[in-house]
């Protein structure tokens, strides 16, 4: 039940319990408890995140970092840190961090400048993402043993009501949505109260303003999971080289892929990446030769497992599971 209710949220981030309840068969008190008993023991946790590549003058950049023997740990810690890092990875035998980050049009002196010269860094390489393709990958959840029918996931998407988008706002990112996206950042199924006493506007104003960014797609609902507590162990980057006239064909087929959490059109030498989630290493290896084999148009692929997962959308990892950053002094 745990897993089906871990699926559901996956579908839908923000779906009221009501909704899922009747969707699992059992009550709504037991679907909120047991969320909660997740929630608390850091196996999951709802967020939403601005989308900066809908926004212009910031872009999403993927950063591979190959580090002297032994210091990777402290650098990822300390990139850990940044509010404007996610997807903190260890892979490569530990000798390399994954790193996603987002960097604004005017920024002359962050990670894209800094950090090919600091002193342990051996290799750099960025990968600003130009697509994400989205696909079954970032709903289907590859460890559920009783996946839901395409009828559960129907009903459980269904439109939560909110349809009235107040035109006379933008509908990009304003300071004014600071205090917004940092409520929904720390707890992406805080109640429209709880919003509303956060940002200071009514419960309407908020939710209005919700349905505006996401019909905008300015930002996103996610599911961060620790992967380890629900019997992911093999998780890796996939590095694509892909013709130029068949990226967008290879791209939605492996986004397609149950196990694929993430996939994105990326500049470099390899072109296409993507973020892959097995239960095991065999899986990881049927995955390789059966899924993405079949793709006509790969010409080369390089994984690079992931040991050590340090951060995820927003939250940290500690102790395999997903905690809430501190909050800054």
């Amino acid at each position: 039940m745990d897993r089906r209710i871990i699926n559901a949220l996956q579908i839908a981030p923000r779906a009221p319990f009501a909704r899922i309840a009747p969707v699992l068969g059992v009550s709504e008190q037991t679907v909120a408890r047991r969320y909660q008993r997740l929630r608390s023991s850091g196996v999951i946790r709802v967020l939403a995140r601005p989308e900066p590549i809908r926004q212009p003058g910031s872009k999403y950049w993927t950063l591979r970092i190959g580090c002297r023997p032994g210091t990777a740990g402290a650098l990822a810690d300390a990139l850990a840190g940044r509010d404007d890092t996610s997807w903190i990875s260890i892979g490569a035998g530990g000798a390399e961090i994954t790193c996603l980050t987002t960097v604004a049009e005017d920024d002359r002196a962050g990670l894209l400048d800094r950090l090919p010269r600091a002193s342990n860094v051996l290799t750099f390489s960025a990968h600003q993402m130009l697509h994400r393709f989205p696909g079954r990958g970032e709903k289907d959840w590859i460890a559920a043993d009783d996946p839901l029918d395409d009828d559960q996931r129907a009903a459980i998407e269904e439109n939560p009501g909110i349809t009235t988008v107040d035109a006379g706002r933008s509908a990009r990112l304003e300071p004014s949505d600071g205090p917004l996206l940092e409520a929904l950042a720390r707890d992406g199924r805080a109640s429209w109260s709880a919003l509303a006493e956060a940002t200071g506007w009514s419960e309407r104003q908020v939710a209005q303003r919700v349905a505006a960014l996401l019909s905008a797609a300015a930002i996103s609902f996610y599911l961060d999971i620790a992967d380890a507590a629900v019997g992911i162990h093999s998780v890796a980057n996939l590095w694509f080289t892909v013709a130029p006239a068949d990226l967008a064909v290879v791209g939605a087929q492996v986004a397609d892929h149950a196990e694929v959490a993430f996939a994105a059109a990326v500049t470099g030498p390899t072109n296409l990446m993507a973020s892959v989630r097995c239960r095991d290493a065999t899986a990881l290896y049927r995955y390789l030769t059966t899924k993405v084999a079949a793709v006509n148009g790969v010409r080369t692929v390089e994984t690079v497992p992931l040991l050590t997962r340090l951060k995820q959308s927003h939250f940290l990892i500690e102790n395999g599971q997903v905690r809430e950053p501190p909050r800054p002094a």
